[in-house]
Protein backbone atom coordinates (compact mmCIF):
# COMPACT_ATOMS: atom_id res chain seq x y z
CA UNK A 1 0.00 0.00 0.00
CA UNK A 2 3.04 2.31 1.17
CA UNK A 3 4.37 1.71 -2.45
CA UNK A 4 1.68 2.45 -3.82
CA UNK A 5 1.36 5.74 -2.57
CA UNK A 6 4.71 6.63 -2.96
CA UNK A 7 4.77 6.10 -6.68
CA UNK A 8 1.05 8.43 -6.92
CA UNK A 9 3.00 10.90 -5.30
CA UNK A 10 5.95 10.24 -7.78
CA UNK A 11 3.86 10.64 -10.54
CA UNK A 12 2.17 13.60 -9.66
CA UNK A 13 5.77 15.44 -9.00
CA UNK A 14 6.85 14.49 -12.05
CA UNK A 15 3.73 15.58 -14.01
CA UNK A 16 3.85 19.02 -13.03
CA UNK A 17 7.70 19.25 -13.58
CA UNK A 18 7.45 18.21 -17.30
CA UNK A 19 4.30 20.55 -17.54
CA UNK A 20 6.63 23.16 -16.54
CA UNK A 21 9.11 21.94 -19.14
CA UNK A 22 6.36 22.76 -21.37
CA UNK A 23 5.65 25.91 -20.34
CA UNK A 24 9.06 26.92 -20.74
CA UNK A 25 9.09 26.45 -24.19
CA UNK A 26 5.89 29.02 -24.94
CA UNK A 27 8.30 32.06 -24.82
CA UNK A 28 7.60 35.04 -26.94
CA UNK A 29 8.17 34.32 -30.52
CA UNK A 30 8.98 37.59 -31.48
CA UNK A 31 11.40 40.03 -29.99
CA UNK A 32 10.60 43.95 -29.52
CA UNK A 33 12.92 46.80 -31.42
CA UNK A 34 12.35 50.04 -30.51
CA UNK A 35 12.05 52.66 -33.30
CA UNK A 36 11.63 55.77 -33.30
CA UNK A 37 12.37 58.60 -30.56
CA UNK A 38 13.63 57.38 -26.96
CA UNK A 39 11.29 57.76 -24.62
CA UNK A 40 12.12 60.36 -21.89
CA UNK A 41 13.78 59.70 -18.27
CA UNK A 42 11.25 57.84 -15.88
CA UNK A 43 11.22 57.33 -12.26
CA UNK A 44 11.64 53.43 -11.80
CA UNK A 45 9.77 51.64 -8.92
CA UNK A 46 9.45 47.85 -8.83
CA UNK A 47 9.14 44.92 -6.35
CA UNK A 48 11.62 42.12 -8.35
CA UNK A 49 14.72 41.90 -6.57
CA UNK A 50 16.06 40.07 -9.65
CA UNK A 51 19.12 42.49 -10.30
CA UNK A 52 19.02 41.29 -13.95
CA UNK A 53 15.63 42.40 -14.79
CA UNK A 54 16.30 46.17 -14.77
CA UNK A 55 19.19 45.90 -16.80
CA UNK A 56 16.65 43.55 -19.02
CA UNK A 57 14.28 46.33 -19.45
CA UNK A 58 17.28 49.05 -20.58
CA UNK A 59 18.72 46.55 -22.67
CA UNK A 60 15.55 47.31 -25.36
CA UNK A 61 17.16 51.08 -25.17
CA UNK A 62 13.31 52.43 -25.09
CA UNK A 63 13.85 55.21 -22.14
CA UNK A 64 16.71 57.52 -21.95
CA UNK A 65 17.15 56.30 -18.28
CA UNK A 66 15.60 54.21 -15.93
CA UNK A 67 16.33 56.23 -11.76
CA UNK A 68 14.86 54.53 -8.90
CA UNK A 69 16.38 57.49 -7.26
CA UNK A 70 14.97 60.35 -9.47
CA UNK A 71 11.58 60.78 -7.41
CA UNK A 72 11.23 64.81 -8.77
CA UNK A 73 10.74 62.72 -12.80
CA UNK A 74 7.25 63.79 -13.94
CA UNK A 75 6.46 60.40 -15.61
CA UNK A 76 7.43 57.05 -13.64
CA UNK A 77 7.17 53.40 -14.50
CA UNK A 78 6.44 51.01 -12.05
CA UNK A 79 6.34 46.96 -12.16
CA UNK A 80 4.72 44.97 -9.71
CA UNK A 81 4.72 40.75 -9.46
CA UNK A 82 2.04 38.91 -7.17
CA UNK A 83 1.16 35.22 -6.39
CA UNK A 84 -2.27 35.08 -5.69
CA UNK A 85 -3.45 31.45 -4.81
CA UNK A 86 -6.79 29.89 -6.43
CA UNK A 87 -9.56 28.94 -4.42
CA UNK A 88 -10.59 25.78 -6.66
CA UNK A 89 -10.24 22.92 -3.96
CA UNK A 90 -7.34 21.55 -5.49
CA UNK A 91 -5.06 23.13 -2.45
CA UNK A 92 -7.81 21.88 0.33
CA UNK A 93 -8.32 18.37 -1.51
CA UNK A 94 -4.56 17.37 -1.97
CA UNK A 95 -3.98 18.42 1.94
CA UNK A 96 -6.76 16.44 2.93
CA UNK A 97 -5.00 13.34 0.98
CA UNK A 98 -1.53 14.22 1.95
CA UNK A 99 -2.93 14.39 5.78
CA UNK A 100 -4.64 11.10 5.46
CA UNK A 101 -1.12 9.70 4.34
CA UNK A 102 1.54 11.39 7.05
CA UNK A 103 2.34 13.61 4.24
CA UNK A 104 3.58 11.22 1.72
CA UNK A 105 1.56 12.82 -1.19
CA UNK A 106 2.79 15.94 -1.58
CA UNK A 107 0.28 19.45 -1.73
CA UNK A 108 -0.98 20.96 -4.80
CA UNK A 109 -2.11 23.89 -4.92
CA UNK A 110 -3.08 26.54 -8.63
CA UNK A 111 -2.02 29.77 -8.34
CA UNK A 112 -1.89 32.76 -10.13
CA UNK A 113 1.25 34.82 -11.10
CA UNK A 114 0.57 38.15 -12.07
CA UNK A 115 2.65 41.33 -13.32
CA UNK A 116 1.81 44.78 -13.86
CA UNK A 117 3.32 47.73 -15.15
CA UNK A 118 2.26 51.24 -14.70
CA UNK A 119 2.72 53.94 -16.32
CA UNK A 120 2.26 57.35 -13.96
CA UNK A 121 2.12 60.89 -14.01
CA UNK A 122 3.05 63.09 -11.07
CA UNK A 123 1.76 59.70 -9.03
CA UNK A 124 -1.57 59.30 -11.14
CA UNK A 125 -1.12 55.67 -12.72
CA UNK A 126 -2.24 56.59 -16.52
CA UNK A 127 -2.13 53.23 -18.34
CA UNK A 128 -1.65 49.58 -16.86
CA UNK A 129 -0.61 46.54 -18.22
CA UNK A 130 -0.97 43.28 -17.07
CA UNK A 131 0.25 39.92 -17.95
CA UNK A 132 -0.91 36.51 -15.74
CA UNK A 133 0.14 32.90 -16.08
CA UNK A 134 -1.56 29.82 -14.19
CA UNK A 135 1.45 27.55 -12.14
CA UNK A 136 0.92 24.65 -9.97
CA UNK A 137 3.14 24.56 -6.85
CA UNK A 138 3.78 21.06 -5.39
CA UNK A 139 4.54 21.12 -1.73
CA UNK A 140 5.08 18.81 1.33
CA UNK A 141 2.51 19.49 4.20
CA UNK A 142 5.85 19.60 6.73
CA UNK A 143 7.79 22.27 5.47
CA UNK A 144 5.55 24.29 2.94
CA UNK A 145 4.60 27.11 5.91
CA UNK A 146 8.61 27.83 6.02
CA UNK A 147 9.30 27.57 2.39
CA UNK A 148 10.38 31.00 1.10
CA UNK A 149 7.96 32.35 -2.22
CA UNK A 150 10.27 32.15 -4.89
CA UNK A 151 9.18 32.62 -8.16
CA UNK A 152 9.75 29.42 -10.22
CA UNK A 153 12.15 28.80 -13.72
CA UNK A 154 8.87 29.36 -15.66
CA UNK A 155 7.70 32.05 -13.96
CA UNK A 156 11.20 33.84 -14.05
CA UNK A 157 11.37 33.07 -17.69
CA UNK A 158 7.41 34.78 -17.90
CA UNK A 159 8.69 37.56 -16.34
CA UNK A 160 11.07 38.49 -18.80
CA UNK A 161 8.69 37.89 -21.15
CA UNK A 162 6.42 40.53 -20.53
CA UNK A 163 9.36 43.17 -20.94
CA UNK A 164 9.00 42.87 -24.99
CA UNK A 165 5.03 42.78 -24.66
CA UNK A 166 4.89 45.41 -22.35
CA UNK A 167 6.82 47.36 -24.90
CA UNK A 168 4.63 46.53 -27.77
CA UNK A 169 1.77 47.59 -25.67
CA UNK A 170 3.06 50.37 -24.88
CA UNK A 171 3.80 51.29 -28.03
CA UNK A 172 0.36 51.43 -28.92
CA UNK A 173 -0.88 52.95 -26.16
CA UNK A 174 -2.14 56.55 -26.91
CA UNK A 175 -2.09 58.22 -23.54
CA UNK A 176 1.33 56.93 -22.73
CA UNK A 177 2.65 57.73 -26.21
CA UNK A 178 1.25 61.83 -25.80
CA UNK A 179 2.93 62.08 -22.55
CA UNK A 180 6.06 61.06 -23.85
CA UNK A 181 5.80 63.64 -26.91
CA UNK A 182 4.45 66.44 -24.60
CA UNK A 183 8.12 65.66 -22.42
CA UNK A 184 10.06 65.93 -25.68
CA UNK A 185 8.68 69.10 -26.59
CA UNK A 186 9.04 70.47 -23.29
CA UNK A 187 11.92 69.29 -22.02
CA UNK A 188 14.22 68.90 -25.03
Amino acid sequence: FIMKIFSLSLFLTMFFLSNLTFAKQLSLLTEYKHTGDVYPPVFFVTNITDSSFKPAIEAYNSFEELDEKAVGLPIGVRVLKGYRTKQDGTQFTTMMLSASTLGIIPVVSNKEFKVRYDIFVQGKSIAQFEYMMDSTDVNNIWTSSYKDKKATPTEELFLKDTISQFFFDLQKEEKSQAVFAEYKEYFN
